[in-house]
């Protein structure tokens, strides 16, 4: 199970950011698409080629990291080297996340048990991630301005008892208590997505 939330510092909007989520109950996976900028039109583009992905079979069928890679790195030659932007398609525990410019890809990632935290940057990358994995879209001001204490909230936690609806209330709490922390420190370009831990699913 995926799902995810966001805050977004709406006086003045100096940030686009776009979340859809929805649930394919006939295969039992979540989908979480979701990408921010500072550049409304372009994040409109974004989400509509990650929504265009889920009508095809990359996400869907084994064995098609690459292609699908392959293709988002073409698709991000193509823009303006001058504007920033990050974007995340989860398909379950599969995923596809990139950034350019100032937005950043952060987060707790789970790897051979372990977990360790890190902030990416002009990456575009496509695979697979284990559960309890848990990552962030933001401006990099926003991360610069309380990194340690997202780190902290982004650890892998016990949350089997816990419905998604609640993670995610209070996940959309904190995330906002830190950016009206960050906006109220000088801050611009205030807002993120949070996926929460991404629990169970099928592999690739």
């Amino acid at each position: 199970h995926v799902t995810a939330c966001y805050w977004q510092k709406e006086t003045p909007a100096e940030l686009f950011l776009s979340l859809q989520q929805r649930k394919y109950r006939r295969l039992g996976i979540s989908v979480v698409c979701a990408c921010i900028s500072d550049n409304g039109e372009l994040v409109r583009s974004l989400q509509n080629k990650m929504e265009e992905e889920l009508e095809g079979e990359n996400v869907w069928r084994p064995f098609r990291e690459e292609i699908l890679q392959e293709k988002w790195m073409d698709i991000i030659r193509q823009q303006k080297q001058d504007d920033s932007y990050a974007g995340i398609l989860c398909v379950g525990s599969r995923v596809l996340f990139f950034s350019h410019g100032r937005m950043r890809i952060c987060g707790c990632f789970q790897r051979f048990g372990r977990t360790q935290w890190r902030t990416m940057q002009e990456s575009c990358m496509a695979g697979e991630v284990e559960p309890g994995t848990a990552i962030l879209i933001a401006d990099n001001a926003f991360i610069n301005y309380c990194e340690e204490e997202l780190a902290e909230c982004l650890k892998p936690q016990i949350t089997e008892n816990i419905s998604p609806k609640i993670c995610a209330d209070r996940a959309g709490r904190r995330l906002r208590e830190l950016g009206e922390k960050a906006a109220a420190q000088g801050g611009k370009h205030m807002g993120a997505v949070w996926i929460l831990p991404i629990l169970g699913g099928g592999k690739w």
